[in-house]
């Protein structure tokens, strides 16, 4: 295990917009979710977005999928498994009505 690693992951989550954004990107699946419409969801500008995005990236918890001119962002394959069911058995317990971890 590297400590390092996973000190920089939840450094990096541990901004409540940062940590709400990428539960979202996790939810959006595979195909990934666009700027924009993260942008909706938590009302914040480009700017601000970019910033984040750019930490998650950083720690390798969200990749950029590039179509054409548009931009999507998903889950990272170089995520740690251990981060991952952390995030999967917070999402299990929201869809049978248990407390959020998150």
């Amino acid at each position: 295990m590297n400590i390092n690693k996973y000190c920089a992951i939840f450094e990096a989550l541990g901004f409540e917009i940062r940590l709400k954004i990428f539960k979202f990107i996790i939810q959006s699946g595979n195909e990934g979710v666009a700027p924009k419409h993260i942008i909706k969801e938590f009302d914040v500008d480009s700017g601000t977005l970019s910033f984040h995005l750019k930490k998650l990236e950083k720690v390798k918890l969200i990749a950029k999928k590039a179509t054409g001119k548009r931009a999507s962002y998903c889950v990272s394959p170089a995520m740690p498994k251990a981060v991952m069911q952390i995030f999967l058995a917070e999402l299990a317990n929201e869809s049978v009505g248990l407390m959020p971890l998150v």
